[in-house]
């Protein structure tokens, strides 16, 4: 999916409202598709139909499921390589110290440009083309603090032990922070895949289609049911959805981005 369309899908709350007027129509086609069957066929509910409607909304509870759990390790896990990244960030700013006090000032300048880029990636929402332009920008910034680091380091030549220990210091620093940023990149690009999602909505229409079917043969409508199996249904599979793409809907990472804000103030 365009990236685009999908942050207006989920900004406009627009899977929420398929939802609720797909699911509606399906049961409204069950119960009709159900009074005619029972008008011209003298249809009725079979025993079976209970087993029927066990095993379809099994399955969607058994999707639900997954697709929640997966969503609730993933936010997990991003909020964890947020918190990571800052940790290696600090780490490699607080190790410019080793160098030579004429070196600092240009490392620290680039560390800061550095960070503000991280904190533009935060931002929701964003386009793509916006987070590869931020990207290759933190490539050549990343590119100058490591080339920076690096001369540095020889300028204490010739190399003492203690040299060599704080070359051992810096350098791995400088490399894991990079690191992290790229899984964290990753991190933001994991996702079900879509066959996933389509089976949900495929489920939670046919569930609707069946149930308004059989309230059609007994011709009674439960209208209470009804619209309370709609709106859980809804619910769920929107915050799920809010869970998965967490820069996108109203559940977010706020407060682990502003660790990375204070950070940047502190610098």
């Amino acid at each position: 999916m365009n990236e685009a369309l999908r942050i207006y899908i989920i900004d406009h709350h627009l899977v929420a409202v398929t939802l609720i007027l797909g699911m509606a129509l399906m049961v409204e086609i069950g119960w009709q598709v159900g009074r005619r069957a029972k008008a011209k066929y003298n249809a009725s509910k079979i025993n079976a139909s209970d087993t029927f409607m066990a095993a379809i909304f099994g399955l969607l509870a058994l999707v639900i499921a997954i697709t929640f759990s997966g969503a609730s390790d993933r936010f997990d896990k991003r909020r964890d390589l947020i918190m990571n990244e800052l940790s290696t960030i600090s780490s490699a700013y607080l190790s410019i110290d080793l160098l030579k006090a004429e070196d600092q000032p240009k490392l620290r300048a680039l560390f800061k440009k550095y960070v503000d880029l991280r904190l533009q990636v935060y931002k929701k929402p964003m386009e793509i083309e916006d987070q590869a332009k931020i990207f290759q920008q933190r490539l050549e910034i990343g590119n100058e603090i490591w080339q920076g680091a690096v001369k540095a380091v020889k300028t204490m030549s010739p190399l003492s032990f203690a040299d060599t220990l704080v070359a051992a210091k810096i350098l791995p620093t400088i490399s894991a922070m990079f690191d992290a940023s790229d899984y964290q990149r990753v991190g933001m690009k994991m996702h079900p895949p879509p066959a996933l999602w389509v089976l949900l909505f495929l489920l939670a229409f046919v569930g609707s289609l069946v149930a308004g079917y059989i309230m059609g043969i007994e011709e009674r409508r439960d209208w209470l049911l009804t619209i309370v199996f709609i709106i859980v249904m809804v619910a769920t599979i929107s915050l799920v959805l809010d869970i998965e793409h967490p820069r996108d809907g109203m559940i977010n990472l706020d407060r682990v981005d502003q660790e990375i804000a204070h950070f940047r103030n502190s610098m």
